[in-house]
C-alpha cells in the first residue's frame, strides 16, 4: 500500500492527526464551515459569495434603432455620392428610412428604456435629412437634364456635336483602355 501510495497512484495523506471518529462524545472547537447554498458552485479563489437577497444588475437594453437608422442614412449619402445622383430613388428610400429608425432611436432615449447610442440617433437623424434634401436636389437636377435632352432642340444638337467630334471619342477610348490596363496590372 506503501508502495502505491509513493509511486504516484494515489495523493499523499494530508498532514495532521486524523479526526476521531468516536460516538461523538469529545468534540474539538472548529470554524464552522460556510454552507453554499443548492445549485451555487463552491467557493474559490478569487470568488465571493454574493449576500442573499443580492440580485445581479440587469443588462441595459441595446438601441438597435439608432443603429439601423445612422447606417441608412450614411448608405444614403454614401449611394448619392458614389453614384453621382443617378440613384436618387435608392437614395431618397434610404434617407426616409434612416430618418425614421433614427427618430425612434431618440425616442427610445428620451423614454428612459436604454440610455445607449443618442448620439448615434442625433448624427443618424441629421445625416438622413441632409442625404434626403441632397437627393431631391439631384432627382430634380436629372428629371431637369432628361426634360431638355427630350424638349431642347440646341441641346439636343451640343449633345450630338460633342459625340460626333471623332477626337473626343477617341480620347475616351483610349482612357479607358489606359484604366482597363492599369487594372489588370493591379490584379494580375
Amino acid at each position: 500500500m506503501e508502495q502505491e501510495r509513493s509511486g504516484g497512484f494515489l495523493p499523499p495523506e494530508p498532514a495532521g492527526p486524523e479526526p476521531e471518529l468516536g460516538d461523538g462524545s469529545r468534540r474539538e472547537a472548529t470554524a464552522p464551515q460556510p454552507q453554499v447554498p443548492v445549485g451555487q458552485p463552491p467557493p474559490a479563489y478569487g470568488w465571493q459569495q454574493q449576500p442573499w437577497g443580492y440580485a445581479p444588475a440587469a443588462r441595459e437594453p441595446d438601441n438597435g434603432p439608432a443603429v439601423a437608422g445612422f447606417v441608412l442614412s450614411l448608405v444614403a449619402g454614401g449611394l448619392l455620392l458614389f453614384s453621382v445622383g443617378l440613384s436618387t430613388i435608392v437614395s431618397i428610400g434610404c434617407a426616409v428610412g434612416g430618418l425614421l429608425y433614427s427618430r425612434k432611436g431618440r425616442q427610445k432615449v428620451d423614454a428612459g428604456e436604454t440610455s445607449k447610442n443618442r448620439g448615434l440617433a442625433q448624427a443618424g437623424f441629421i445625416i438622413s435629412i441632409v442625404s434626403l434634401v441632397l437627393s431631391i436636389l439631384a432627382t430634380a437636377f436629372w428629371v431637369l437634364i432628361l426634360v431638355l435632352a427630350l424638349t431642347d432642340d440646341e441641346f439636343q444638337r451640343d449633345i450630338e456635336n460633342e459625340f460626333d467630334d471623332s477626337q473626343s471619342i477617341r480620347a475616351s477610348l483610349r482612357i479607358v483602355g489606359a484604366a482597363v490596363r492599369t487594372a489588370g496590372h493591379l490584379l494580375g
